[in-house]
């Protein structure tokens, strides 16, 4: 069964951006009363600053320090639902902390349907200035392999937020059948 180290510790997703992240981790913690904890937004609090004006502003390796010292600090606590940014998984640090943390959960995505749900991808630097089907697609390339070494995935090709979370939920608590491919 797939549980946290310590049952309720926590839940942390990772995937593409597109995957649903923020979304289902907002759902996962209203059905479980959990605090939900999502880094980019922590960070564009911390910061003052839109995620594109960290990125245009700071550069990329600034915003990655930022959110591996706010997931290490939000890994402390306990019971909470953890939506990370499409690039946490690149740092091996944080693919470890998380997984001595909580259960590490993918998001799996079909780049198509990452395209139609992002767009153009405004608000989205690492789409900005390219074709956002290309840039996935690579992007895909790279961490596939680290979004793979969660303990669970969940695909989410053609369901709805509450039924991903649902999915969620049962491989977590439940330790549903066949985890690693839902």
């Amino acid at each position: 069964m797939a549980t946290p180290k310590k049952l309720g510790q926590n839940i942390i997703l990772v995937g593409p951006m597109g995957s649903g992240k923020s979304t289902v981790a907002r759902i996962i913690g209203k059905k479980l009363g959990w605090r939900v904890c999502d880094l980019d937004l922590l960070i564009i609090e911390k910061t003052g600053m839109t995620i594109p004006e960290i990125f245009a502003e700071k550069g990329e390796a600034y915003f990655r320090r930022l959110e591996k010292e706010l997931l290490i600090t939000v890994l402390q606590g306990e019971r909470l639902v953890i939506a990370t940014g499409g690039g946490a998984v690149l740092d091996e640090e944080n693919r470890r902390v998380m997984k001595e943390n909580g259960t590490v959960v993918y998001l799996r995505t079909e780049i198509k349907e990452l395209c139609r749900r992002l767009g153009r991808g405004k608000g989205r630097p690492l789409l900005a200035g390219g074709k956002p089907e290309e840039i996935l697609t690579r992007l895909a390339r790279e961490r596939e392999a680290f979004y793979r070494e969660a303990q669970i995935t969940v695909d989410t090709q053609g369901l709805t937020p509450e039924a991903v979370a649902g999915r969620v939920i049962a491989a977590v608590f439940q330790g549903v059948a066949g985890q690693k491919g839902l």
